[in-house]
């Protein structure tokens, strides 16, 4: 799990959150972005900086499996704020009597049989806490949604059962959001939300559960936020740099790290370990030394391992034999890795029909869509596509055995 940072201490995310507080006056949202980017860096901060007039509520959905454990955590997380007002506080301590829950030090519990259900209870809830509050634009930020929702769904199939709990999940907030004039919700997650809805769908999802919520991408930091960061993280960790590289380091370290501050930290904590004063080619060797360490401290395997989680299934090439979708959505990446330009669609056709015997192109086609949305792609005006960040490329070169 990656380390939080202090909300005071985090750069060049006033002008994206400022936009998305434009956004939470009409709308909720999804934050789209690969991990360690900072979607929950970005909601923390929020958090703490709350504008006039709204009410913020983190709900960290990782460890949850349940349709009633869901509950219970919202229920958890909403409670300390419905209790600064004694009608809303008093109305909750009622309801959570009613269905037969109990708050234990600021925990809340529910039977597995309530009387109403977890629906009903997340429904009320929410009701209640909308009309008590009805002054007040109420935020919920779900983070590791998508996430709780496919391990319920993981649950329901190993168990052998057709309960659509994960469907219901998302419905129900669908139906809260169009219900309340005063609530808004932000959905963020490591796992990319459409993955979900694919294989929801494949189990008879057929309505648009989040279509009413536009994406907001989390980018990796400008370049001058970058700098910054790296120039503080430097000063914080009182690192000694030689005199020849004291300005340009910085500036090599934004570039190292591809401006993502997780990877910025993680380097300059090292490079604070060094005895000696330390010059931009310790700043490379660091970063190499993490691309290829087998303890995989920045857990860069989690980019080759979600492949068969993400693209599971197989089809069938022009022979009639079935081949892995992992493996040809790791073949792609191999060859875009050593590419030494951005690739057409046609050429990565060729590419693929010269290792395996392919004859759908449309499959190719939709497998660069879906990497360029699992953030591993991104593609130009000419819709040609390369590695989205040079580091993940480096190390993906690295791990495979690749020749670039």
């Amino acid at each position: 799990m990656a380390i939080q940072i202090a909300p005071h201490k985090v750069v060049g995310r006033d002008s994206l959150i400022e936009r998305v507080w434009k956004n939470l006056q009409s709308r909720s949202l999804r934050f789209t972005a690969e991990r360690r980017i900072g979607k929950t860096t970005v909601m923390r901060k929020m958090l703490a900086e709350p504008r006039s007039g709204t009410a913020l509520i983190f709900v960290d959905l990782e460890k949850v499996d349940s349709p009633r454990r869901f509950t219970e955590v919202l229920l958890t997380e909403m409670w300390p704020w419905l209790s600064r007002k004694r009608k809303a506080a008093n109305w909750f301590r009622t309801f959570l009597t009613e269905i037969g829950g109990v708050e234990i030090a600021g925990v809340v519990k529910i039977p597995h049989r309530n009387g109403i259900g977890w629906k009903a209870a997340v429904e009320k809830t929410t009701d209640g806490a909308c009309r008590h509050n009805a002054d007040t634009l109420i935020v919920l930020l779900l983070d590791e949604l998508p996430y709780m929702l496919q391990k319920i769904a993981a649950k329901e199939k190993r168990a052998g059962t057709q309960d659509h709990a994960a469907l219901e999940i998302l419905d129900t907030l669908r139906a809260m959001r169009q219900e309340h004039a005063n609530l808004r919700m932000i959905f963020a997650g490591s796992v990319g939300l459409h993955h979900v809805l694919r294989d929801l769908k494949g189990a008879g999802l057929a309505s648009e559960p989040v279509n009413d919520m536009p994406l907001v991408p989390i980018e990796a930091l400008a370049l001058s936020d970058a700098v910054t960061l790296a120039k503080r993280l430097l000063d914080t960790e009182d690192v000694q740099v030689v005199e020849a590289d004291r300005e340009r380091l910085p500036g090599e370290l934004a570039a190292l790290t591809d401006r993502v501050p997780f990877y910025l930290e993680r380097v300059v904590s090292r490079l604070a370990e060094l005895e000696s004063p330390v010059s931009i080619e310790h700043a490379r060797q660091v970063v190499r030394q993490q691309m290829t360490d087998d303890h995989d401290a920045w857990e860069m395997e989690h980019f080759r391992s979600r492949l068969e989680i993400y693209y599971p299934g197989s089809s069938t090439d022009a022979n009639g034999k079935p081949i892995l979708n992992a493996s040809l959505a790791r073949a792609m990446l191999d060859i875009l890795a050593v590419a030494r330009t951005p690739q057409t669609i046609d050429e990565v056709w060729a590419s693929m029909k010269a290792q395996m015997p392919l004859d759908d192109r449309n499959q190719i086609v939709r497998l660069l869509n879906s990497l360029a949305q699992d953030h591993y792609l991104t593609s130009d005006s000419e819709k040609r596509y390369a590695f989205r960040f040079p580091l993940i490329r480096q190390w993906w070169v690295l791990a495979q055995g690749l020749s670039s």
